[in-house]
């Protein structure tokens, strides 16, 4: 099995000049990132900026069955979380012109200063508001769209989507602290700097069936109050939010079991197309949000 592996050159720079940001290891096919904010696009120069995030996406190998492999793909978020980048989140994420909602959202200690918020309580989209996640129904706007998501679709050799995915891609924003259990606190008062997807497990074709294919993933926080994408990318909204990040993983098979994966990150060529609103349904301030994921699909193309 071979694997070729993405550059993390501007990882390591950022790691070594300016924040806590952690060199990935290739253990398995690895592709590390960051994001800054405002958003820049894949060909910014972004070696004097400090990000907001870094994070990492792997895909492993798996047998899915005895006679089928497949991909696990996680996508991590880690926050740098030095006494500089506590400061720095607590100026970039400001937004002076929701001040009475920013006060009533931040948790302050005895000495007035803004506390780190539990970074998987502020990305997930399901749980009670303001107690297992950050987000809630916002009165002014009629939406509860304070979430981060994953999607996920499947291409063939010839750059069409795969039935499998066209209407049904796979989805999940669900996030979990670190690399521990599922079931882990997400509570505000539980400090956690790393915010871990959901693992999406995607079938690769059997012995007599397709040598080569593409998973198209996306990253997207469903508020980005009022700021633009990069230029280029997509302008249709993500929810009321939009695209954080954009990864191709591209699969070909050799021979049974041998398998090359090739994973970069890229410009978004479309916006999800996905009805993030109807998905997320929840009608009322009352209700949890309806978000259930949808993780993998079988062999033969029926998502589940």
């Amino acid at each position: 099995m071979r694997f070729r592996f993405g550059d993390n050159l501007k990882i390591f720079l950022l790691a070594s000049l300016l924040t806590a940001c952690p060199v990935f290891a290739d253990t398995s096919t690895n592709l590390g990132f960051t994001i800054h904010w405002p958003l820049q696009g894949v060909s910014a120069d972004t070696s004097k900026s400090r990000p907001l995030l870094c994070g990492d996406v792997t895909a492993t190998l798996v047998e899915n069955s005895p006679q089928q492999n497949a991909l696990k793909i996680v996508v991590r978020m880690i926050r740098p979380s030095d006494e500089q980048q506590r400061v720095f989140w607590n100026k970039t994420l400001a937004y002076p012109q929701y001040d009475g909602w920013m006060t009533a959202v931040r948790v302050w200690d005895d000495k007035q200063q803004w506390l780190w918020p539990n970074l998987p309580y502020l990305l997930r989209a399901t749980g009670l508001q303001r107690i297992e996640r950050y987000g809630g129904w916002d009165p002014g706007k009629n939406v509860d769209n304070d979430f981060a998501a994953v999607l996920i679709r499947a291409y063939g050799a010839d750059g069409a989507e795969l039935a499998a995915t066209v209407e049904r891609p796979l989805v999940s924003a669900e996030w979990y602290p670190g690399d521990l259990a599922p079931d882990a606190e997400t509570y505000p008062s539980t400090v956690a700097h790393i915010a871990r997807s959901d693992a999406f497990i995607v079938p690769l074709p059997l012995a007599l069936q397709a040598q080569r294919g593409t998973f198209k993933i996306w990253l997207i926080y469903a508020d980005f109050f009022g700021s633009s994408a990069p230029r280029g990318w997509p302008k249709e909204r993500e929810f009321d939010g939009g695209i954080l990040k954009f990864f191709t993983v591209t699969w070909t098979k050799k021979s049974p079991g041998d398998y090359a994966i090739e994973m970069q990150e890229d410009i978004p060529p479309e916006p999800t197309r996905f009805d993030w609103k109807r998905w997320h349904d929840r009608p009322t301030a009352n209700d949890i949000p309806d978000a259930r994921p949808v993780l993998t699909f079988d062999g033969d193309g029926t998502p589940r």
